[in-house]
């Protein structure tokens, strides 16, 4: 990321690992550090900064749990359920709620800061570049707002439902489509710059990586597409559709399908380097790092394998979470599940 203010796209940047830089312990966590029940389900990821892990529930809250023993610091209430994984903007949590709104709230005192408000369900992250955030509903809304104020700067219908994350650039953001297209639209003015369609629905949110917009579809494909021009690079045919986000670090391409396998591919040409034994359907976005990458499957086994040869490294298997992506710290991993459990692990 450019800048603390920056966070891009799903988990800030494409490698999915919420800004942090730490390496993957080897070996299987085997102590509980702490964990938390919620009051309701979790259907998005948690992300961590300077010791605190910041939680979405469906409950409507956005909670700030010290990283260190799980004690709450504050929560906020949102007003309605909450799906979204929370961005990071320097001392803003952002997040959006079922009800249609955006909001803005203080890192250190959990105040709102600012509150939009929008038609249809905010799903995926919002999305900050310089003093522009950026978020798409399933009412079919893209939104641009200031960071600093949350005054809208435009506003405009994609005539389809818009259930991922954006990425942003200096240039265009990226948008998944619920009707198969994939979009490039002009961040300053949200005019259409190129549009590409599949055969099916886009749910994940792309990635970007050596020029290429990345992103699964429902078609059974995953596309590499130029990202100056929408164009293919590249295809990769699956088993089923593909619903979770991708992942790309050390020039690979890291996803998990409905298949139930972690496809693992070479980002110059799209070829398969290695995939994993059968798991249950992934929909959650991997992690990846240097020589290791983590995947949490739909009924919460939460793998991590050695890049370069698909070796599995450990597993942990805590109960059902639909798409959750897993923190991987120097000290600690956290994992949130759909009944509502967040752990922390060593």
């Amino acid at each position: 990321m450019a800048s603390d203010t920056d966070w891009v796209t799903l988990l800030a940047t494409s490698d999915r690992r919420g800004g942090l830089a730490a390496g993957a312990p080897l070996k299987s966590p085997a102590e509980l550090i702490w964990k938390v029940a919620l009051n309701d389900a979790i259907r998005s990821s948690p992300v961590l900064r300077d010791g605190v892990l910041y939680v979405t529930c469906r409950d409507g809250c956005l909670y700030a749990f010290d990283a260190t023993n799980g004690k709450e610091r504050w929560r906020y209430q949102g007003g309605a359920a909450i799906h979204c994984t929370p961005a990071l903007s320097a001392n803003l949590v952002l997040a959006g709620a079922d009800d249609g709104s955006v909001h803005a709230v203080d890192r250190g005192s959990g105040q709102r800061r600012w509150r939009i408000e929008g038609a249809g369900e905010v799903w995926g992250s919002p999305v900050v570049l310089d003093d522009r955030v950026y978020f798409g509903s399933t009412g079919g809304d893209l939104t641009a707002a200031s960071r600093a104020t949350g005054q809208v700067h435009w506003r405009r219908q994609m005539n389809a439902r818009l259930p991922a994350t954006p990425y942003v650039t200096e240039r265009v953001l990226i948008v998944a489509c619920s009707d198969g297209r994939l979009c490039a639209v002009d961040r300053a003015s949200g005019r259409d710059v190129w549009t590409h369609r599949t055969a099916d629905s886009v749910v994940a949110s792309p990635a970007l990586a050596g020029g290429m917009v990345l992103a699964g579809s429902e078609d059974y494909s995953f596309y590499a597409l130029d990202s100056q021009s929408g164009a293919v690079r590249w295809t990769f045919k699956t088993g089923l559709g593909v619903a979770g986000p991708a992942a790309v670090a050390d020039d690979r391409v890291y996803f998990g399908g409905r298949d139930g396998f972690l496809h693992v591919l070479s980002l110059a040409d799209g070829r398969e380097l290695w995939k994993s034994r059968p798991m249950r359907a992934i929909i959650a976005a991997p992690v990846a790092g240097p020589g290791f990458v983590c995947i949490q499957s739909f009924y919460g086994t939460t793998q991590a394998f050695e890049s370069q040869t698909g070796k599995e490294l450990w597993r942990a298997s805590l109960g059902g979470s639909v798409a959750s992506t897993p923190v991987v710290s120097a000290d600690a991993i956290y994992l949130a599940t759909y009944s509502g459990v967040v752990y922390a692990l060593r």
